[in-house]
């Protein structure tokens, strides 16, 4: 909203980053779920290897994400980053022990 005031003409590209924010925290607790379960089984090595896998998943998907936004459906990279950091902010204040 504070880039319509601001003058923007559309809202799409902080929607855009919001959306890879949380697609990307969903992820994370997919992750940590599935190496939680794998080291309750005792194979510590596999969920070591899941939350590995994950991490760089999540890394190339938020820069593919990005690229696709800017490039190919030309929204501004300014509001996108933004909105994407503000999410993750917004993600780091609220977590608490039982967000999983």
């Amino acid at each position: 909203m504070t880039f319509l005031g601001l003058g923007s003409q559309s809202i799409w590209s902080s929607v855009f980053g919001g959306a890879i924010a949380i697609v990307n925290s969903l992820l994370l607790a997919r992750s940590v779920n599935d190496a939680g379960i794998e080291a309750s089984e005792q194979k510590t090595a596999r969920g070591a290897l899941t939350l590995i896998k994950s991490v760089v998943f999540r890394f190339v998907l938020v820069l593919l994400s990005f690229y696709l936004g800017i490039v190919y459906l030309e929204l501004n990279a300014l509001q996108m980053l933004v909105a994407f950091a503000l999410a993750q902010i917004g993600y780091i204040f609220y977590k608490t022990e039982s967000i999983y």
